[in-house]
């Protein structure tokens, strides 16, 4: 039976020098190799955008939506909407709002 290695392909990616510094830099001290940490943590990137990937994420997204909603109603109620909004634009900032759009 053939091993991994006789399986794998030989492709080639082009990285700035400091980039592939930095790659070597982090795959020392480990069991991968430059490359396979490169490898490693692409398909680790491409799992994550699977998310949510358990019942447990599902909970605590739901839980965090509440409590986002909850605060949100008590500063509105207490005259304070303004600052709701700015809270909205600042996490826009950094995380910006899904596409509504159909």
């Amino acid at each position: 039976m053939a091993d991994s290695t006789d399986r794998t392909l030989s492709k080639h990616i082009r990285v700035s020098p400091e980039q592939w510094e930095r790659i070597e830099q982090a795959s020392q001290g480990s069991a991968l190799t430059a490359n396979q940490l490169v490898v490693e943590l692409a398909i680790e990137a491409l799992d994550r955008r699977e998310w949510p990937r358990s019942e447990a994420e599902i909970k605590v997204a739901r839980a965090s939506l509440f409590s986002a909603q909850a605060l949100a109603r008590g500063l509105i109620a207490d005259g304070r909407e303004q600052e709701v909004q700015e809270i909205r634009e600042f996490i826009s900032g950094i995380v910006p709002d899904p596409d509504t759009g159909g």
